[in-house]
C-alpha cells in the first residue's frame, strides 16, 4: 500500500498519525474471512460499498476517514479476495481487471491523502511552537507579577520592624474587666487603687460528701433537714390513659394507610393470608441470563459429554477419509453431497461401506468434472450450491426430493432449530419419511442422516470426511433428535478459534455482514419425497 512504496517513511510529518490509524484499525479487526464456500460476486458487492466510502471521505477532504477506508479497500482486495478460490477463473475475469485497476487508482489517492496529512501536520506543528511560546511568555508574566508583590511585602515587613512600639494598657484592660465582673455579682465598692487585681486565695477548708456535712457557700455546714421534701410522683386516682403520649400506631393511624394495601387495623389483629391468596399472587419470572460464547462452548462440551455416557451419542471411526485418495482433497462438499444422495436412493439407508467408496472412488471424477467446468484447479473448494446444480442436472439428486435451504447464526435457536424442524418433518406427513442434508460451517461440509425407527421417532447420523477420529473419517450417531441437536452443538462451538470467540464478543449478529462472520451456516435438506404426479 502506501507504505509499501517507500514514500512513507518515518520522517514524513504526517507518519505518526499514519501509524496510529493504522494501528486503531488493526485493533477493531483483522481482513475479513473470504469463504470458498460463498460465491465470490458477494465480496465484490462489499468491497464496492468501501470503495463508495471512501471516495466521498476523499472528495470531503476528511483524510484520516479517507486514510482508513482507501487502506481497508486495497487491504481487502489484495489480500482478501485474490485468496478466492474462484478469483483466477474466467468467469470472473473482467471483475478482476477492474478490481486491480481499481486498487491502483485508490493507491494514488492515498499518496495525495498522505501529502495532505504532511501539510496539516507542518501546520499544526507551527501552531503548536507559536502556542508554546505564548504560553511561556504568560508565563513568565505571572512570575514577575509574583516577585513584585512578594517584593512589596517584605518592604512593607521590613517598614513596621522599624516602626517604634507604644506601652500597651494591658493593667487597665484587666482591672476594667474586673470591675465588670464585680458588677455582675452585686454591688461592690470601688476597688482601692492600693489593692491587687489579683483575687484573695480563700483558706482551705476540709469538704465531706456526706449529706449532714455538707458546707454552704459561706463557709457555714448544711443540715439536710433544711432540703425541701422531694417531689412525689401523681396519684394514681383519677389518671387516664388520655394522659398518655400516643402510641406509634395512632399516630401513623391519624394520617392514613400510607398505600391502599395497608391495613387500618393494629398488626396484633390482622389475619395471616390464606393459602388462596397466596396461590393467586403473581409468580416473578426468573430472569433468564445469557451465556457468554466462552460458557457457551463449555456448556456445549458438558452435555455432550453426558449424552456420550449415556451412550445416547456414539461415534466410531470409517476406514478412510478423504484426502487418503489422490483427486479427493477439498472434496467435502461433493463427499457430503454423495452421501445424501445415497441415503435417499438406497433401500435402508447409506451404509459405512457405501460412505468409504464414496471418499475414495466416486467423489474423484466428479469433483474433477466440476472443477474443470468451473475453472478451477486441482485442489479447490467448490460452493455447495455449484455442486448441487451439478448434481441435480445429472439426476444425482432430484429436485423433487429438495425440502428446502436454511442459514443464519449457528448460536441462534431460532436460526438452526430450521434445520431440525426440516430433518424432523411435518408430524402425519413427513415425519417417517428418510432426510438427509449437507452442513456447511467453518470452512467444512458434513453430511446428516435420518433413519426413521418408528412413524415418529428416528435416529441421526453425522458423516465427517475428515479424519478427525483416531485419523479417520467419523459416523456418530445421534439416538434422538435432542441428542443430534447436543452433537451440533458441541460441532460447531469447538470449531471457533480464540479470535472467533473475541469478534463474537465484540459484534452482534448482522444480516448484511454474515459472509464476513464466523457464526454463519448454511444447510441444504432433502427428503425421500415420493415423485409428484404428472
Amino acid at each position: 500500500m502506501v507504505e509499501a512504496k517507500g514514500s512513507d517513511g518515518d520522517d514524513r510529518p504526517s507518519s505518526a498519525r499514519r501509524k496510529h490509524l493504522r494501528e486503531a484499525d488493526a485493533n477493531g479487526g483483522s481482513v475479513p474471512t473470504v469463504s470458498n464456500f460463498f460465491q465470490i460476486d458477494r465480496y465484490y458487492d462489499a468491497s464496492e460499498k468501501v470503495l463508495e466510502t471512501f471516495e466521498l471521505a476523499f472528495e470531503k477532504k476528511l483524510l484520516d476517514e479517507a486514510y482508513v477506508y482507501g487502506m481497508r479497500y486495497c487491504t481487502f482486495c489484495v489480500e482478501g479476495i485474490a485468496k478466492h478460490d474462484y478469483y483466477r477463473s474466467e468467469k470472473f475475469r473482467r471483475k478482476r481487471s477492474i478490481i486491480n485497476k481499481r486498487v491502483t487508482e485508490v493507491l494514488t489517492k492515498l499518496e495525495a491523502v498522505a501529502d495532505f496529512m504532511d501539510a496539516e501536520e507542518i501546520e499544526k506543528e507551527a501552531q503548536r511552537k507559536a502556542n508554546l511560546k505564548k504560553l511561556q511568555e504568560e508565563r513568565d508574566r505571572r512570575q514577575k507579577e509574583k516577585l513584585a508583590e512578594l517584593q512589596l511585602r517584605v518592604n512593607q515587613q521590613k517598614r513596621d520592624k522599624n516602626r517604634p512600639k507604644h506601652s500597651s494598657g494591658v493593667g487597665n484592660v484587666q482591672e476594667s474587666a474586673l470591675a465588670k465582673l464585680k458588677r455582675l455579682n452585686g454591688p461592690v465598692e470601688p476597688p482601692d487603687a492600693t489593692t491587687s487585681i489579683m483575687p484573695a486565695k480563700l483558706p482551705a477548708k476540709k469538704v465531706s460528701f456526706h449529706m449532714d456535712d455538707q458546707v454552704d457557700p459561706d463557709g457555714h455546714h448544711a443540715n439536710s433537714s433544711s432540703l425541701p421534701p422531694a417531689l412525689l410522683p401523681p396519684e394514681r386516682d383519677g389518671y387516664t390513659n388520655e394522659d398518655a403520649p400516643p402510641s406509634y400506631q395512632d399516630i401513623v393511624n391519624y394520617f392514613g394507610p400510607s398505600s391502599p394495601e395497608t391495613p387500618l387495623l393494629p398488626p396484633e389483629e390482622q389475619s395471616a393470608p390464606s393459602y388462596d391468596q397466596i396461590a393467586k399472587l403473581p409468580k416473578k419470572t426468573p430472569v433468564e441470563r445469557k451465556l457468554s460464547i466462552r460458557q457457551y462452548i463449555a456448556q456445549a462440551e458438558r452435555k455432550r459429554a453426558k449424552l456420550q455416557q449415556e451412550r445416547k451419542i456414539l461415534v466410531s471411526p470409517l476406514k478412510t477419509y478423504q484426502g487418503r485418495v489422490g483427486g479427493s482433497t477439498n472434496g467435502c462438499t461433493v463427499i457430503s453431497a454423495c452421501v445424501a444422495s445415497k441415503h435417499l436412493e438406497t433401500h435402508g439407508g447409506v451404509t459405512d461401506a457405501h460412505i468409504a467408496n464414496i471418499i475414495d472412488r466416486d467423489c474423484v471424477p466428479l469433483l474433477r468434472v466440476i472443477r474443470n467446468k468451473l475453472d478451477l484447479n486441482g485442489s479447490s473448494l467448490i460452493i455447495p450450491s455449484d455442486v448441487h446444480d451439478h448434481m441435480v442436472d445429472n439426476n444425482l439428486l432430484f429436485q423433487h426430493k429438495f425440502v428446502g435451504a436454511v442459514g443464519g447464526n449457528i448460536i441462534n435457536p431460532e436460526h438452526i432449530g430450521e434445520l431440525f424442524t426440516m430433518l424432523r418433518g411435518e408430524p402425519g406427513k413427513t415425519q417417517h419419511l428418510k432426510a438427509a442434508a449437507t452442513f456447511f460451517f467453518r470452512e467444512h461440509v458434513i453430511a446428516i442422516v435420518k433413519f426413521p425407527t418408528s412413524p415418529t421417532e428416528a435416529v441421526y447420523d453425522m458423516v465427517d470426511s475428515l479424519p478427525t477420529c483416531n485419523g479417520k473419517a467419523s459416523r456418530t450417531r445421534c439416538m434422538s433428535l435432542d441428542a443430534l441437536i447436543v452433537q451440533m452443538e458441541w460441532y460447531s462451538t469447538h470449531k471457533f478459534s480464540d479470535s472467533n470467540c473475541t469478534y463474537i464478543e465484540r459484534n452482534q449478529w448482522n444480516d448484511s455482514m454474515a459472509d464476513f462472520d464466523p457464526r454463519v451456516f448454511q444447510a441444504f435438506v432433502w427428503a425421500d419425497l415420493p415423485k409428484p404426479k404428472q
